[in-house]
């Protein structure tokens, strides 16, 4: 397996089946000595116009909790890594979820993600961007329950 992918991605957004994916990522990681990437995407919401001029929804607020959330996450998740006693690099992206995790693979790259996430509007047996992420990522996918 090792010389069959170059880096394990996993995105994190800091609910239990994330944490388990990213635990797998780490047993496999140091199982094999592949580089394991810890991502959270920042989904930039949309503010219409004539509310961010009347301030009633301060933008630049709302992007500063976002990137302070990502930022605990990705430290929460680090944690974990440190007592597994593996390596990883960590990175926030922005936009949204699933394209930006199928744009930072690479084809010969393991995505490990979570079957559902944190999101409002899960699908029944699959989270939309674990969905999203199996049907269009150009590497292997490997869902974890």
């Amino acid at each position: 397996m090792a010389k069959e992918f170059s880096r394990i991605i996993v995105p994190v957004d800091g609910s239990k089946v994330s944490k388990k994916a990213a635990k797998k990522a780490f047993f496999i990681g140091k199982a094999t000595g592949i580089e394991v990437e810890i991502v959270h995407v920042i989904e930039i919401p949309y503010v219409p116009s004539i509310l961010e001029d009347a301030n009633q929804i301060p933008y630049q607020n709302v992007y500063e909790l976002l990137k302070q959330q990502a930022e605990n996450i990705l430290e929460d998740v680090s944690k974990q890594a440190a007592k597994d006693d593996v390596s990883i690099s960590k990175k926030i992206l922005e936009g949204h979820p699933a394209e930006e995790i199928i744009k930072e693979a690479k084809t010969n790259d393991l995505i490990i993600i979570g079957n559902k996430g944190m999101t409002a509007l899960e699908r029944i047996f699959l989270g939309s961007v674990t969905e999203n992420v199996i049907h269009h990522a150009k590497c292997p996918v490997m869902i974890v329950k």
